[in-house]
């Protein structure tokens, strides 16, 4: 549920949700026929199958059309910075607000806020009390509003143009089908995401996007929460490093 791209320094703390942000698309002529060509999307049989077992793994679809809201909160820490604080998150189907606001070295209380309000999304960041809020445009809007759900896999083709497997890696020590995924708003990017092959749970995410660093996320402590199963902790890495660690506790 939360990925991002994000280093340890004060400075980029604050500056690691300016995202980039795509161009819009070209205004219609008027009078002219709009034209809509939906690309057909490639899902590879056997990567459906992986994402059907992690679908029912965590609640199937019946579980994941009942639930409704989920809220929770707990701790957020960035390590090697020794910075720490805590962490909200709260969504529905129409609504995202995650906050983090941290603390250590020279950062006292700064804020990251990220939201989605429909197909708005919003960022809002500062510390003491100064904040300064924008909206996100572009591609990574259209991204984060497909991140901004409670579970974009129930419909893989509407979110992705192929998806396929293509490997079997180990992941804290257990085999786990990577399997890409190429997003509909940016098809020069590809996420791999690994499942756990005893559990059939997403254990780790990595995400390349030309001109960036890749951001990896890893997953873990499962529960169920509701009539669904959802992660808890969150590592979000640099090779074997933590850049930063997200515990909800209390998820309902």
């Amino acid at each position: 549920m939360i990925h991002g791209m994000l280093t340890v320094s004060a400075i980029s703390l604050l500056a690691s949700v300016a995202l980039a942000q795509g161009t819009d698309a070209k205004a219609p002529v008027p009078g002219a026929p709009a034209e809509t060509v939906v690309q057909p999307a490639s899902i590879a049989p056997d990567a459906q199958l992986i994402v059907d077992q992690y679908i029912n793994a965590t609640g199937g679809r019946s579980g994941w059309a009942e639930l409704k809201t989920l809220q929770g909160n707990g701790s957020v820490a960035l390590p090697a910075a020794s910075i720490a604080g805590t962490a909200s998150v709260m969504m529905s189907r129409d609504l995202y607000r995650r906050t983090f606001i941290m603390s250590g070295g020279p950062i006292k209380e700064a804020m990251i806020e990220t939201g989605r309000t429909g197909d708005v999304v919003w960022q809002l960041t500062g510390e003491s009390e100064q904040y300064t809020g924008k909206l996100v445009e572009g591609v990574e809007r259209q991204r984060q509003v497909r991140l901004f759900q409670f579970n974009q896999l129930l419909d893989l083709e509407k979110h992705f143009l192929r998806v396929e497997v293509v490997d079997v890696e180990e992941v804290e020590g257990e085999p786990a089908m990577k399997v890409l995924m190429v997003p509909r708003e940016a098809p020069d990017s590809r996420e791999y995401r690994y499942f756990d092959q005893k559990t059939n749970y997403i254990v780790r995410t990595v995400t390349e996007t030309p001109g960036r660093p890749p951001q990896e996320s890893r997953f873990s402590s499962y529960r169920k929460v509701g009539p669904v199963r959802l992660h808890t902790e969150t590592k979000i890495m640099t090779g074997n490093t933590v850049l930063m660690m997200i515990v909800i506790n209390n998820m309902k």
